[in-house]
């Protein structure tokens, strides 16, 4: 191995540790496709947690602690956020949703896993702890 091969390496890490202490502590709400857009473009190499909701949606209301919860047990693997699809219907489009509340999963652009509907506490941890060792 060269020295430049042990320097990208270095600088590879140093730049995945990087990413680490900046990783979000909190639900970011998104507010525009631009916004979305930076986002997943900031974190190619991690899961995006997508909660699609509605103020009059009562399962997503119902939802929305368990999704809190989540989040605060998993913000250092994954970034949670929430779309609001009266606000910005868009993004909602974009991805096919036709149902809310909807947790999609994405890394690297694309759609890992989709749920639709209210999901317990303990089902969508199992489905977390699944998708860690991605």
């Amino acid at each position: 191995m060269s020295d430049n091969d042990l320097e990208r390496i270095r600088m590879k890490k140093v730049e995945m540790m990087m990413k680490l202490q900046k990783m979000p502590k909190e639900i970011i709400k998104i507010h525009s496709n631009e916004e979305f857009n930076k986002l997943l473009a900031d974190y190619p190499d991690r899961i995006v947690v997508i909660d699609f909701w509605a103020v009059w949606c009562g399962p997503c209301i119902a939802f929305a602690p368990v999704f809190e919860k989540l989040q605060q047990e998993f913000s250092g693997n994954f970034i949670f956020t929430k779309v609001n699809v009266d606000e910005i219907g868009s993004i909602a489009q974009r991805f096919g949703i036709t149902g809310i509340p909807t947790t999609l999963f994405i890394k690297e652009g694309k759609v890992i896993q989709k749920i639709v509907g209210s999901m317990n506490y303990n089902s969508m941890k199992k489905i977390l702890e699944n998708l860690n060792s991605i």
